[in-house]
């Protein structure tokens, strides 16, 4: 009888015959694929220790039954979807889709893992991880792992990784190589994360870790371009990582952010959570493009101003008038703010290159300020407390405008010339309009759900309306 251990070595070297013979035979690419998965030590010892109710495993071999999905786009990466490629293979297709109750493993054609894919309902035991050392690409997610300590030291050459939703993981240690490239790490449970300091290549880094004292060390990965992290109770001062190209920060103290205006590279900065008025003096940095503030307590508002390159800013959930704390950005194209005081629009003529205005639910009863704003093309302002929007008419440059959920009881007649192209006044309180008012919007697209006027018409009217 043939011993145990030598088992391994006979079907590697009949899977390396297979391939051989296969160049002679003309092997389909699935039965090359099949004698690589046969050989490969990785799939061996992945199947030594995996159990049937762990769930199905998938091999799929480069070239041959599979492909590595596209790496994704920085934009996915940055809006914190996925960091790992996908595994394509055989109509099938993993990498957080979530359509499989699936372990997919994708080899190289010399049976090494390149890419794997965990997700849900699938249990993963230590034996797996060591097995697959050779990974570029892992992703993790909404999977239970059998031990509460993820030992991922000994991958040597692991570029991306991303661990999400991993029930039962308490500390979970990284690569000791320093390859990592991007890093996504959540989790409820996580306590501790060790080597972070080493990834000395790290370019991004998201997490929703909380209470995690092991993020202190992220002030010596000087490489960092994306960070996105929860502050609470950390020792970090962001405005140390000089190469920051954007940032999103949530519950930080002023200590976390107090030199920020130091990073000259940051483009994009989020900051969820200021409620001590020691924020109102925070200095922002100059080349800014992007800004999104949110949950701010009454006078803890920074100043937004003397920002050349700001184009975009986003507001939520704020107790101060935001308008009043802007002033000098000559190149603000777009304005978004919901949940703020903003009784009137008053102070917005100081911002002339607006472009687009999106300002829902924050109570204005007064927008007759937006008609200095001679670039203004789309004004939206749903769901506040307007009964009177006749600046519009004096307006031809508007090109939309949703003025939904408001008080309206009529509409501004419109002037020859203008460029409105869609107008929705959905939800207000409107029985009527004129004829000749109704005219003048003939060539305008018009969204008119809920209002009375809207529901006395006929299936004729309405067709034509």
């Amino acid at each position: 009888m043939i011993k145990q251990k030598h088992v391994g070595s006979l079907t590697a070297i009949l899977g390396l015959w297979l391939l051989v013979v296969g160049q002679v035979l003309a092997l389909s690419p699935e039965e090359k694929a099949a004698a690589i998965i046969q050989a490969s030590p990785v799939v061996q010892k992945i199947k030594q220790n995996f159990k049937p109710e762990y769930g199905k495993l998938s091999f799929f071999v480069n070239g041959l039954t599979g492909e590595l999905g596209d790496l994704p786009s920085e934009r996915r990466e940055r809006q914190n979807d996925h960091l790992v490629p996908s595994i394509e293979g055989r109509n099938e297709h993993f990498g957080g889709s979530a359509r499989y109750l699936a372990l997919p493993c994708f080899l190289d054609q010399h049976g090494k893992a390149v890419n794997v894919v965990s997700e849900k309902n699938t249990t993963i035991p230590p034996e797996f991880l060591s097995a697959i050392v050779d990974a570029r690409y892992v992703h993790l997610r909404r999977s239970m792992f059998i031990n509460d300590k993820m030992d991922l030291s000994q991958f040597y050459q692991l570029e991306r990784l991303s661990i999400s939703a991993v029930d039962n993981v308490r500390h979970i240690i990284l690569p000791q190589s320093g390859c990592l490239n991007k890093l996504l790490i959540s989790g409820e449970e996580i306590r501790l994360i060790s080597n972070l300091e080493k990834q000395v290549n790290l370019d991004v880094l998201i997490s929703y870790v909380v209470n995690s004292s092991s993020f202190n060390g992220i002030n010596k990965i000087k490489s960092l371009k994306f960070l996105s992290i929860d502050l609470s109770s950390l020792n970090i001062d962001v405005g140390s990582l000089r190469n920051l190209e954007k940032l999103r920060l949530k519950s930080p103290g002023y200590k976390n952010i107090a030199t920020v205006h130091n990073l000259d590279k940051l483009r994009e900065l989020s900051i969820d959570g200021m409620k001590d008025s020691i924020f109102k003096g925070l200095a922002l940095p100059k080349n800014l493009e992007k800004i999104s503030i949110y949950d701010v307590k009454k006078g803890s508002l920074p100043k937004i101003s003397n920002l050349p390159k700001l184009t975009d800013l986003s507001f939520l959930h704020i107790e101060d008038n935001i308008l009043k704390n802007m002033a000098n950005l000559p190149n603000l194209k777009e304005l978004f703010g919901s949940d703020v005081d903003l009784p009137t629009l008053d102070g917005i003529d100081k911002l002339p290159s607006l472009v687009k205005v999106n300002l829902t639910n924050n109570g204005t009863v007064d927008i007759s300020s937006v008609v200095s704003l001679p670039n203004l093309e789309g004004l939206f302002v749903r769901e506040n407390d307007l009964d009177d929007i006749s600046v519009i008419a004096e307006m031809p440059w508007l090109k939309a405008v949703d003025v939904s959920f408001n008080r309206l009881m009529t509409l501004p007649k419109l002037k020859p010339g203008n460029n409105l192209r869609r107008i929705d006044f959905s939800d207000n309180p409107i029985e009527a309009i004129s004829p000749e008012v109704l005219a003048s919007y003939s060539s305008v697209r018009k969204r008119a759900y809920n209002t009375p006027f809207y529901q006395s018409l006929t299936h004729e009217q309405r067709r034509a309306f």
